[in-house]
């Protein structure tokens, strides 16, 4: 298993930055690198969906844990792995941090780390710090 986590602390609330993380539709205005994401259904466990990155196939995934304002854990299968996306919220001395983990399970997990791994530890910040302006607005 390989993992990649970023965390960093922000003024912006828990509940603004959950208003912006289940508003799915809208990720690409943050995430750049999406073309289109969907949810089939409510922001809850058990929910599918789709995610279309540019210059790849849809990926399929799964909401495997939801707690409001707190987390979520997204997960796509990919040929021979996994990857499970988890987005924590925490608050420490009043002040809110973020912390996204990407882990990368299965056989050919240091095949796709060694694929994807550098540009997911460059794009998070940035994506993290475009949520969070989104986020602050609200």
């Amino acid at each position: 298993m390989i993992i990649i986590k970023y965390t960093i602390e922000t003024t912006a609330t828990p509940a603004q930055i959950w208003q912006v993380w289940q508003d799915v539709g809208n990720w690409k205005t943050w995430d750049h690198d999406l073309e289109q994401a969907r949810i089939d259904g409510s922001f809850q466990e058990g929910t599918s969906g789709i995610l279309k990155f540019k210059d790849s196939p849809d990926l399929k995934t799964l909401l495997t844990r939801v707690e409001p304002f707190k987390l979520f854990v997204q997960e796509a299968q990919l040929p021979l792995a996994k990857v499970v996306m988890s987005h924590f919220i925490s608050q420490m001395a009043g002040k809110t941090q973020v912390t996204i983990q990407t882990e990368v399970r299965g056989p050919l997990a240091f095949f796709f780390y060694l694929l994807l791994g550098s540009s997911i530890k460059k794009k998070v910040p940035v994506e993290v710090e475009e949520m969070l302006k989104r986020a602050k607005t609200i």
